[in-house]
C-alpha cells in the first residue's frame, strides 16, 4: 500500500538541497539528503528525493511543479480540502511537492523531509488519504509517526 503526501511552498521560498540539509541537520533530524529537486518555474518535473536514513538509502518517488504549471489538478486538489473543510488552499505562486512512499524506510525519511519543508520554507502539508492537514502540528504528527516507525 502507498500513501501519497504534499507539501506546497511558496516559490519564492523553494529551497536548495544545501539548504534542506541544514534545517535537518539543525533540527537533528536522521536524515542526508543526496538528491534534491530543483524548481522549474514552467513546468512540471517527475523527479524525487533519495535520502539516506539508518544508514539505508530511500527514493521518495515524487514529482515537483509549480501550481500555475498544473491548473486542473491544483483545482481538483483544492476542491479536496474544501469539502475536508481545510482551510489552506494551494495558490498559483506556490510550488507543490508530492511525495508517494510505499515502505516504512521511505515513510519515515519523507515524514522528516516534509516537517523540515514546513517549519523551514514556510510550507503547508497534507495527506489527502487520511484527511490531515496543517503547517507546524501536521509537522509534529509526521514526526511522532516516524518516531513510531523506526526500526520497522
Amino acid at each position: 500500500m502507498s500513501v501519497d503526501l504534499y507539501v506546497a511552498i511558496p516559490m519564492v521560498n523553494w529551497p536548495t538541497a544545501a539548504a534542506v540539509q541544514q534545517c535537518l541537520t539543525t533540527r537533528a533530524f536522521p536524515v542526508q539528503i543526496k538528491h534534491f529537486p530543483a524548481l522549474d518555474r514552467h513546468s512540471i518535473k517527475g523527479d524525487g528525493i533519495l535520502a539516506s536514513i539508518d544508514g539505508k538509502d530511500a527514493y521518495l518517488e515524487g514529482s515537483l511543479a509549480p501550481a500555475s504549471a498544473m491548473p486542473s489538478e491544483i483545482k481538483n486538489i483544492n476542491q479536496r480540502l474544501t469539502k475536508a473543510t481545510f482551510k489552506e488552499r494551494i495558490r498559483p505562486s506556490d510550488a507543490l511537492l508530492t511525495i508517494r512512499v510505499g515502505s516504512p524506510i521511505e515513510t519515515r525519511a519523507a515524514s522528516y523531509i516534509i516537517s523540515a519543508l514546513i517549519v523551514c520554507f514556510d510550507g503547508f502539508g497534507f495527506e489527502p488519504q487520511g484527511n490531515s492537514h496543517g503547517r507546524d502540528e501536521f509537522a509534529q504528527t509526521l514526526l511522532q509517526g516516524a518516531d513510531m516507525l523506526k526500526g520497522m
